[in-house]
């Protein structure tokens, strides 16, 4: 099994996790950068073999005090559209791509009005820590006909 990241604590974590799948790419950024995750994500999907199944997730994170917040979230919006249309462009391949937002609900122009970009009601009673993120990427992992989804924690 190979887990790429570029996050030191989930690699860390990586290093010695058993997951179902041969090969695993998880993006954690401070600041979303959308054009480094779509070729990041579109290089890592070329190296897979036919046949072989492989994730892909992206941690999207919540702007840090400070930093422009309408430039963060239309970048989460841009990596989490990415991640909806490569779901279904890499899914006859086996490869599964989700996201993990950290208090944060990005949608698209065609979502439902009740998915507007704001947090779905309040936001969850507590901060996510690492063992969440990483409790969340085991069970997307053991979840074979996952994709294209967001799953929303708190914001650590």
């Amino acid at each position: 099994m190979h887990i790429e990241t570029d996050n030191a604590p989930l690699a860390a974590w990586a290093a010695t996790a058993t997951l179902p799948l041969a090969h695993i790419l998880i993006q954690a950024y401070a600041t979303p950068n959308p054009q480094t995750t779509i070729t990041r994500c579109t290089t890592f999907a070329a190296t897979i073999p036919e046949g072989t199944e492989a994730l892909i997730i992206t941690i999207l994170t919540t702007p840090p005090p400070g930093l422009d917040h309408i430039a963060h979230h239309t970048a989460n919006a841009a990596i989490w559209a990415f991640t909806q249309q490569a779901a279904l462009a890499w899914a006859p391949r086996q490869i599964r791509v989700n996201a993990i937002g950290l208090a944060t609900s990005p949608t698209g122009p065609f979502d439902p009005q009740e998915q507007s970009g704001r947090p779905a009601g309040p936001a969850p009673a507590a901060p996510a820590t690492l063992d969440d993120i990483i409790r969340t990427i085991e069970a997307i992992a053991a979840w074979p006909s996952f994709t294209g989804q967001i799953i929303r924690l708190g914001a650590p």
